[in-house]
């Protein structure tokens, strides 16, 4: 039996072939994007870059060029040195909340192997489709 054929009659005539050159296709254009993103990315990185070291030479905060408002903002964010003391005084403090939440996908699948899942989690089965060409 055929893979190639058509999935049902609601479904526009597409076979499994057409479908699959249609994906590829798909993906070849967003590799192209993302690249071009990343591009994009390091032009504005390093835009951002020569426009701060201008305004500090220039003493300036903020200011209006062709129309255009520029200023600094500041924020000071964190940059973990020791992941160790950290959690530890996460712990001790009982200060969760420091940490963003997001469950790990890959010790949760080896706790669930190893049937002791953690209380608070339901197993969600994701589905996708995994191509690659020859």
């Amino acid at each position: 039996m055929s893979t190639d054929t058509a999935v049902s009659d609601d479904t526009p005539t597409m076979t499994l072939g057409d479908l699959a050159r249609e994906r590829d296709a798909l993906r070849e254009s967003k590799r192209a994007l993302a690249r071009e993103e990343k591009e994009i990315k390091a032009a504005l990185d390093e835009n951002e870059e020569a426009v701060l070291a201008l305004l500090d030479a220039q003493g300036v905060e903020a200011t209006r060029v062709d129309g255009i408002s520029i200023s600094i903002s500041e924020q000071v964010v964190p940059s973990v040195v020791d992941w160790d003391a950290y959690y530890a005084f996460i712990k001790e403090n009982d200060a969760f909340y420091l940490l963003e939440r997001r469950a790990a996908a890959g010790p949760y699948r080896e706790m669930l192997a190893m049937e002791t899942p953690p209380p608070g989690v339901e197993p969600f089965t994701k589905r996708s489709v995994n191509m690659s060409k020859r």
